[in-house]
């Protein structure tokens, strides 16, 4: 009769999609919310053609009322519209300062005797790390991070490369929809939700729920999916398209539009204790008759065995107001694939963001803080670049009265600028000699601009030369030269650490995600470097009522971690307190596996000798 208070409850029938199109106001409100995030995108994309060199594409009105792009303009003014891409290079930087930090989870459990499950829950997440290959992941997304100020995944679990395990998925920041919020943790976000495009063999495959008939009716629904047929049944909903992505039209005619709409909900439910256990659970309304004849049961036992009723142990109700995540996949035109309270048992949705710095409720990105330098500094290259072509560079100056006889402009032009050239004339009395002119034009302050944003640049960014690398001016001591690159550090820190935020909270969510799905035989095949283990204490049921702290730690593989724990190892091998097998057990040397195996095959020749 009682349900797990973190039980999936799914309101469609298995074998069959009742075209229910009730329900439009949830996704009238998904469009809304994807629609007015449209200046958040229209800024990504700014920033994203800036960092990677598209850096004229900004779009200015003439005083005719013409909206053109500025490099359109320029090449109309007969100027070549020349950049000099420095983000790019501050925004490689800073993910090779990131990357360069190792760093990897490590679970602690609360209650000190259980730590060797919490060792357990280190490896299966560091496991999620290795075939989820999230050292890549994350340096890609920490990209986007500078790009645009936010970042996405997404946690699930499935059969995806012939095995089933947790997947973490990077989401395009496009395709993504979420309530306005103010609260910096985000802990304020009420709706959150994706678009997906995909062919309609994975439409199948996903909603068919193994029913042929259900896979007809699902081919069905999209036969008319055309874009003709979409304008005709959403007119009135419609928004224009934003950088070639529409909320119901998919990019390409071939591909099916599914609405992932994630949204907190209420719903009233019965807060049930049952006394005889102790157990704390959640029901329905409708189970209020089922718990009464329950409790009617107990009592009649009680009676027949001359227990008071006061003494029975019966389970106690409660109403009260729930408050769940509702998923709910959408076709374009309404119908509902699939829906459902949340399945995870951490009983939120699967995504995991972060916007920064959310102050008062915008994001600004790091690389948004530097386009106004950037800007400035083509501007000046370009400038420079048609002040040095217009200037006068070696022009010459021939009176039409001097013009030697039986030769033109051309041949003597010719014969100028040839080596060791002779031309020959009859200079008129009082007439003036032809001359050369060359101007240098240039310095005119451009230069001394052009220094300046470059400083400005390293100074808004935090970015400087000791950070990048660059060779230390003559003079400077090794002392100083630490100290900027410690400076600099610092300027990056809140950018660091807001990603860091990111990481454990979705590490953690990785981690529940294991707990709920992994069994024991996973957990053996994972955890088979814990030694001393007794059979059952991997078990998943101890694994799920431990409660565990996550926290990103420096990785066991950097070198600096990696010395001082060899270091440490070999003072207690030196001092007898461990055995040799212990130091190469936990050390990491580069032979450790190979002398293990060497010893190990001593020890079993010296056995088989002695046996003998």
């Amino acid at each position: 009769m009682k349900k797990s208070k973190m039980e999936a409850v799914s309101h469609l029938p298995e074998n069959e999609i009742v075209l229910d199109r009730s329900q439009y106001e949830v996704l009238l409100q998904a469009k809304n919310a994807w629609e007015n995030i449209s200046h958040y995108r229209e800024r990504r994309r700014r920033n994203r053609d800036y960092t990677f060199g598209k850096q004229w594409g900004d779009t200015i009105t003439l005083p005719n009322g013409r909206a053109v792009s500025e490099e359109q303009y320029l090449r109309e003014q007969g100027k070549v519209p020349l950049k000099n891409n420095m983000i790019r290079q501050l925004v490689k930087n800073v993910v090779g300062q990131f990357r360069n930090m190792q760093t990897e989870p490590v679970c602690i459990s609360r209650d000190r005797k259980e730590q060797q499950l919490g060792e357990l829950m280190s490896l299966a997440v560091q496991y999620a790390y290795q075939h989820n290959k999230l050292s890549e992941l994350d340096g890609r997304t920490m990209e986007e991070f500078l790009i645009s100020g936010s970042c996405f995944h997404k946690i699930g679990y499935g059969w995806r490369r012939n095995k089933m395990d947790v997947w973490i998925d990077e989401v395009n920041p496009n395709r993504v929809f979420f309530n306005a919020m103010e609260d910096s943790r985000l802990w304020d976000c009420t709706l959150v939700g994706e678009l997906h495009d995909v062919p309609a063999s994975d439409v199948v495959a996903r909603f068919a729920k193994g029913d042929r008939k259900r896979a007809a009716k699902l081919r069905e629904l999209y036969a008319s999916a055309t874009r003709e047929e979409l304008n005709l049944n959403f007119e009135t909903l419609t928004s224009r398209p934003l950088d070639n992505l529409d909320f119901l039209i998919p990019e390409s005619d071939n591909m099916c539009r599914i609405i992932e709409v994630w949204r907190l909900e209420s719903k009233e439910r019965l807060k049930c204790h049952d006394t005889y256990n102790g157990e704390y659970y959640k029901e329905e309304l409708s189970q209020l008759a089922e718990i009464e004849k329950e409790n009617e049961r107990r009592k009649s036992e009680a009676a027949a065995l001359g227990i008071p009723e006061g003494q029975v142990r019966i389970i106690e109700t409660e109403w009260f107001v729930d408050r769940m995540w509702y998923y709910r996949f959408f076709t374009p035109f309404g119908d509902i694939l699939d829906e459902g309270e949340t399945p995870y048992w951490h009983g939120e949705h699967p995504y995991i963001f972060k916007l920064y710095p959310m102050i008062d409720g915008e994001i600004h990105s790091f690389v948004e803080d530097v386009i106004d330098q950037q800007r400035y500094i083509n501007r000046l290259i370009t400038m420079l670049d048609f002040i040095m072509g217009a200037s006068a560079k070696g022009v010459l100056l021939f009176p039409e009265d001097q013009m030697p006889d039986g030769m033109t402009i051309e041949e003597v032009a010719d014969e100028w600028t040839r080596y060791n050239g002779v031309i020959l004339f009859k200079p008129r009395p009082g007439g003036v000699l032809p001359q050369q002119i060359s101007v240098n034009a240039t310095n005119v302050g451009a230069y001394d601009l052009l220094s300046l944003q470059m400083r400005l640049l390293e100074d808004i960014s935090g970015v400087h030369g000791a950070i990048q690398g660059m060779a230390a001016k003559s003079g400077t001591s090794g002392t100083l030269y630490a100290q900027q690159i410690q400076y600099s550090s610092i300027n990056l820190l809140d950018i660091f650490e807001s990603f860091k935020t990111f990481r454990e909270e979705r590490d953690t969510k990785i981690m529940k995600t294991i707990q709920q799905y992994y069994d024991d035989n996973r957990y053996q095949n994972i955890a088979g470097s814990i030694s001393g283990k007794e059979p059952g204490a991997l078990s998943p049921h101890k694994v799920r009522n431990v409660e565990f702290d996550l926290t990103i730690t420096e990785a066991l593989s950097s070198p600096s971690y990696r010395a001082l724990s060899n270091e440490l190892l070999l003072e207690l091998f030196r001092s007898g307190a461990i055995t040799l097998e212990m130091l190469l057990e936990n050390g990491t040397f580069p032979f450790a596996d190979k002398l293990l195996q060497s010893l190990s095959r001593t020890k079993d020749d010296l056995n088989g000798t002695v046996v003998s």
